[in-house]
């Protein structure tokens, strides 16, 4: 049997030479069972659980309304600027055109009459115009004033709306009312002198258009205003980007000519045994159709129809006639007022002729 004993760790080690006696004795180990289960000893030993912090459970209601971290957002914030910009160009790209209510088409001129108009175009519950005559210059001015207060035929003009390709979208005819029957015998009275003071009355047409005479610095009518009815759908207003016109005025020419030439018949007249020789028909309402020109006498300044017409062109329309308008038989247009002037056009010429109806 062997000297070397086993004891348990930490005891003091003694020596296997040793004898036994006082101070030599072998440790004994000793185990104490503490008894568990002691309600007292369990609270006190777990009493630091009432001091830990109890954990907040989270209200879903806020969980909701609170904002999303930055880090959590999927999407850029430069792809959102960039998708919004796309939003905005579609919403632009889509919506209707702003409604245009008021286009002011400035100034334009037309040489043959003398004139020049300025044009604006407006629409509230429908279209309308206002178009404002006027002379070209000074030296027009006096034969303007004339022509507004006792033309020698109904004046007309023709306005036309064009887009930016030239391209015509509306256009209107305005008529002024015919003017005042002059002498039964044929004579042309003098035409009287223009109004000094405050603008005439204004004049109503047919079709619904006022015409307004407008007074100068200088007393004389210096302005034409006119104003009416457009006929021209909402949708078109945006596309107008300019505008022309044509006017049946008499030019400076035409009216000297006039009068000589009634002048010379007045004359004639008288030499005739107190009767005219070139009789100018006198009608009780304007006129308008179809003849054919046959045939011409220069001497009498008149031509002839195949329906039986006479027109008198006078001494200058003679001489200023195209070669279209001297080739005979000539298909012919005339439209005539209540005082027998006319105003004749022909399909393959533009030239308007301007003639008195003999008979």
């Amino acid at each position: 049997m062997s000297d070397t004993y086993k004891h348990e760790p930490n005891a003091p080690s003694v020596a296997v030479s040793d004898p036994p006696g006082p101070g030599n004795e072998i440790p004994v180990s000793k185990f104490e069972v503490v008894p568990y289960g002691d309600s007292t000893n369990e609270k006190e030993l777990y009493s630091f659980r009432e001091l830990m912090p109890k954990p907040v459970e989270p209200d879903p209601a806020k969980i909701k309304s609170q904002p999303v971290p930055v880090n959590k957002i999927l999407i850029p914030a430069a792809s959102l600027a960039f998708l919004a910009f796309i939003a905005v160009a579609v919403a632009r790209l889509f919506q209707p055109a702003p409604l245009v209510s008021y286009v002011d088409l400035g100034g334009q001129r037309f040489d043959p009459a003398s004139l020049s108009g300025r044009l604006i175009a407006k629409w509230e519950t429908s279209g309308s115009y206002q178009l404002f005559l006027d002379p070209i210059g000074q030296q027009q001015a006096a034969n303007f004033a004339a022509l507004a207060v006792d033309p020698p035929r109904q004046l007309s003009v023709t306005i036309r709306l064009l887009d930016d390709g030239g391209r015509v979208v509306c256009q209107k005819q305005i008529f002024f009312p015919p003017p005042v029957p002059r002498a039964a015998d044929g004579n042309s009275a003098p035409p009287p002198e223009p109004p000094l003071g405050p603008p005439l009355q204004p004049q109503q047409t047919g079709a619904g258009d006022t015409i307004q005479n407008m007074n100068g610095e200088s007393g004389q009518i210096a302005e034409i205003d006119l104003r009416g009815p457009l006929p021209c759908p909402q949708k078109d207003f945006a596309k107008f980007k300019t505008w022309d016109f044509v006017a049946d005025f008499p030019t400076p020419a035409e009216e000297v000519e006039w009068q000589r030439q009634e002048k010379l018949t007045a004359a004639k007249s008288h030499a005739a045994k107190g009767k005219p020789s070139v009789h100018i028909a006198r009608l009780s309402a304007s006129i308008e159709g179809d003849d054919v020109i046959v045939g011409d006498n220069p001497s009498h300044g008149t031509v002839q129809t195949s329906a039986g017409r006479v027109f008198f062109l006078g001494e200058g329309g003679m001489r200023n006639r195209t070669a279209a308008w001297q080739v005979f038989p000539a298909a012919i247009h005339f439209r005539c007022d209540k005082n027998g002037s006319c105003a004749l056009t022909r399909a393959n010429s533009p030239v308007v002729m301007q003639a008195r109806l003999v008979k």
